[in-house]
């Protein structure tokens, strides 16, 4: 049985929810008391998620969505609403790219698939969920970025990558402004080089020993190192937060 923690009774839906670091924060959101629907392309790897998340103890649902797809979207947020009664918590994982690439090998329609997948699927997603939030007063958006949109100096992750976590950032801080006076608080979380298995499979021996001698705490992050911050951001210990990107990087890019 899940005990009583810092989400308990809040209603969350996590995009990307197969692997990496929405995995790993379902489980916790899981451990804090948070009811939970869980979203992804991926089938078998939403419903390994999903009953991971059971097992542990959470109450949890699994709905395949595209979160590019405006359609998509506005069906999963009904279904979660309905199977919740109502939505508290949206977190967005939902993204990546395939491969590296020097900004002239990028095609247009991998840009396009790249931009849809990173920013188009946060704007819906936080489009879709803020009248859920609004209804009931109170709100958390927790939207991933990434250090590779935070400056160019810190890795070598593709431009139409990099492009659209900056602008996530810059949305969120929009989406931040409208919708405070609602109860709702909207703030990016930007990661450094985290080992889900996406990375792990595009990362050779030579980046991973480049990426961690330019961290300052000397070792590449695991997802459970990014989760803490998720947590915090969607608790009402963060309500005087908002606007505001999170960077996770153990000290390989400081912001002044």
């Amino acid at each position: 049985m899940t005990q009583a923690g810092r989400l308990s009774g809040r209603r969350a839906v996590i995009t990307g929810a197969a692997g990496g670091i929405a995995r790993a924060t379902a489980l916790e959101f899981a451990r804090q008391g948070a009811r939970q629907v869980l979203t992804d392309l991926d089938e078998d790897g939403l419903a390994r998620a999903v009953e991971d998340v059971r097992e542990s103890g959470g109450n949890v649902e699994g709905f395949k969505a595209d979160v590019t797809s405006e359609r998509s979207v506005d069906d999963l947020m009904l279904r979660a609403a309905d199977a919740m009664g109502g939505i508290d918590i949206l977190v967005t994982c939902a993204g990546g790219y395939t491969s590296y690439a020097s900004f002239e090998q990028i095609e247009p329609d991998d840009w396009d698939r790249v931009v849809a997948l990173n920013l188009r699927s946060v704007f819906l997603c936080c489009r879709t969920v803020v009248p859920y939030m609004k209804a009931s007063g109170w709100g958390r958006i927790v939207n991933l970025g990434s250090l590779a949109g935070r400056s160019t100096s810190a890795g070598t992750s593709p431009a139409h990558y990099g492009a659209a976590k900056a602008a996530v950032s810059v949305l969120t801080q929009y989406l931040a402004k409208d919708v405070a006076q609602y109860g709702i608080t909207a703030n990016t979380v930007a990661p450094g080089t985290t080992r889900t298995d996406r990375v792990n499979a595009l990362l050779t021996p030579e980046k991973a020993e480049a990426f961690v001698r330019m961290t300052p705490v000397g070792y590449i992050a695991a997802p459970t190192d990014i989760v803490p911050a998720i947590v915090f951001l969607a608790s009402d210990e963060s309500r005087y937060i908002t606007g505001t990107t999170i960077d996770i990087n153990g000290g390989r890019l400081m912001l002044v």
